[in-house]
């Protein structure tokens, strides 16, 4: 899948820019069911959302995206990319949504059918930012061109599971850019990468 206008049709209407939607709970919430629901039907696949652990989930991201959050309005545009990264971290550490068995519709060793619940939660992640990002600044961000390469998707599952953090730098990976692998999670720590590579 390397198109995510598809999945932005999925996320409910708001008055509000999504950037200030997405950091309201009740529409987390409700964007997070129907994108699970949509790509459930795209993939051939029920998943079940438990709804107190997205809450928990929902508070621990906004608390981390305030935690770090940049002062120089220069650094919003990377900083979307980073909010995003850490909303997966905290779909992925916490799990909200599970499979209730394997996609009927998933192509045969896709990431979705490998991991329904991995792909599912990283795809909403990156809907989100992509559509933030076109209105915010009417650019569309690009999937690298490795999305679908399966060992990618081994690779985040199980490191993942051993450093919460990974999910960031797996994020910012599946959209063409270079993580800091020693501190996925720190937004500062970034950005002095991007300034000694630039």
């Amino acid at each position: 899948m390397s198109d995510l206008t598809q999945g932005a049709a999925a996320l409910p209407a708001t008055n509000e820019p999504l950037r200030i939607a997405v950091r309201r709970m009740r529409w987390f919430r409700a964007a997070f069911q129907a994108y699970v629901e949509a790509m459930g039907r795209q993939i051939g696949c029920v998943f079940q959302i438990d709804e107190a652990k997205l809450a928990e989930i929902f508070v621990r991201w906004l608390e981390a995206v305030d935690r770090q959050r940049p002062r120089d309005k220069a650094e919003r545009r990377a900083f979307f990319e980073f909010a995003a990264g850490l909303m997966l971290r905290e779909l992925t550490t916490g799990m909200p949504v599970k499979a209730a068995a394997k996609p009927t519709a998933a192509a045969p060793g896709s990431a979705a059918e490998f991991w329904p619940e991995g792909y599912v939660c990283t795809l909403f992640c990156l809907t989100v930012h992509s559509a933030a990002m076109a209105q915010e600044y009417q650019e569309r961000p690009e999937l690298a061109p490795d999305f679908d390469d399966l060992r990618q998707w081994w690779s985040f599952r199980e490191n993942a599971g051993q450093d919460a953090g990974f999910s960031v730098g797996f994020l910012q990976m599946l959209l063409g850019h270079q993580p800091n692998w020693m501190f996925p999670d720190v937004f500062r720590a970034r950005l002095q990468t991007e300034i000694a590579t630039g």
